[in-house]
């Protein structure tokens, strides 16, 4: 029969161990799903939260709901231990250690039946990662002749241009992705030209 004291750091060890699995999994795209999240209308603990920072976003964790989002748009408070945020065909991952600060981060997809989002941060100074964001837009709706040469471009305000970002494509999952150093309007496009 083994003493209390020999089972004590095991049992501390094992608590450990299950509170930063979740603690690290809960706002990952890998997170386990605990009900339907369609993102269409916001609760009462979410407008609360988003007037008044919880302690617990400090570091990223969403233990009261964190955010408020409507059909194209979502917003959500993201801290240290970074987050994920999905809008119509869009989806930003914010990795652990990209901000410095917590910041309330919006994502927008004005019209779901064009590949254009709108990414803003607030505040403008948290807008400059130590690590790449990560944008995955779901491309389902693309013309599958334009998958293999898709990309996501980035409109850039001082030429009024669309510029080509650094993109992979995944034809498993039928998505494009682009690491992201800042937030600015971002579009899913074939050959140059906006996607779907």
């Amino acid at each position: 029969m083994k003493s209390r004291r020999s089972r004590f750091p095991l049992t501390l060890g094992l608590s450990l161990a299950v509170m930063l699995a979740v603690a690290g999994c809960s706002d990952l795209p890998t997170k386990p799903s605990l009900g339907p999240e369609d993102g269409s209308s916001a609760t009462a603990t979410d407008t609360a939260i988003a007037t008044d920072t919880a302690p617990a976003e400090i570091l990223g964790l969403p233990i009261l709901g964190g955010g408020s989002s409507s059909t194209t748009t979502k917003t959500k408070t993201i801290g240290l231990l970074g987050g994920t945020i999905s809008v119509g065909n869009f989806t930003v991952v914010v990795p652990p250690a990209a901000l410095l600060r917590t910041a309330t981060i919006t994502v927008s997809q004005p019209d779901l039946a064009h590949p254009v989002v709108n990414l803003s941060i607030s505040p403008a100074s948290a807008n400059r990662f130590l690590l790449p964001v990560l944008l995955i837009a779901d491309a389902k709706p693309m013309n599958p002749s334009l998958l293999s040469i898709a990309s996501i471009g980035y409109y850039n305000p001082t030429t009024g241009q669309w510029e080509t970002v650094a993109s992979s494509v995944s034809l498993l999952n039928i998505t494009v992705t682009a690491p992201l150093w800042h937030f600015s309007t971002y579009r899913v496009q074939g050959g140059g030209k906006a996607g779907w």
